[in-house]
């Protein structure tokens, strides 16, 4: 809940980290020096910065931005709503790839933890996926390639315990097949 409250935040519309107010402090409270009159349609001196860096993202937030209204997923698409989408898919990716990198080390034969394996797998990415609850349920109708399946034997079929005392029928009908392997051997000799 306190990421969505931050991803809240970040899409506010006048979203400002605290250096950017102790700035505009400093700024007012400098003499001010004489400076030349601009001229209409000058652009600032400062370079341009992204969406994704303002919100603190790896991922692009004017790409999201740009196919969540090519999509036609409603008429308007507003700016947070690209940042919060972006801000989601990065959160989900990075969760992931954290899981999936815990199962490839623990996937890993060698013991010597230089030696373990630095790659992930699809294999690897179908066993986190599968043993973590919330993506599971995410990705419940998805198919990941080469990925294989999760080892699960049904109670019906796992072998009962031999604690339980075997019947007289059962005795016999191990005692006779006994006799018939016996039988054969002889006859092939």
């Amino acid at each position: 809940l306190q990421f969505l409250y931050f991803i809240e935040s970040l899409t506010h519309p006048f979203f400002y980290t605290e250096e950017k107010k102790k700035k505009k402090k400093k700024e007012k409270t400098m003499p001010s020096q004489k400076k030349s009159p601009k001229k209409r349609g000058s652009k600032k001196g400062g370079k341009h910065v992204s969406r994704s860096s303002k919100a603190g993202l790896t991922f692009p937030v004017g790409r999201v931005g740009s196919s969540l209204k090519k999509g036609r997923f409603a008429r308007r698409v507003s700016a947070p709503a690209a940042v919060f989408l972006t801000a989601v898919m990065e959160y989900c990716t990075s969760e992931l790839l954290t899981l999936s990198a815990r199962c490839a080390l623990k996937t890993s034969k060698s013991e010597d933890v230089e030696d373990k394996q630095q790659n992930i797998k699809p294999r690897h990415i179908c066993l986190a996926v599968r043993q973590d609850e919330d993506l599971s349920q995410l990705l419940s109708q998805v198919t990941i390639s080469g990925g294989g399946v999760m080892k699960h034997v049904h109670k019906a079929v796992l072998k009962k315990k031999k604690d339980s005392v075997p019947s007289d029928d059962t005795k016999k009908d191990k005692k006779s097949k006994k006799d018939k392997k016996d039988k054969k051997k002889k006859k092939s000799e």
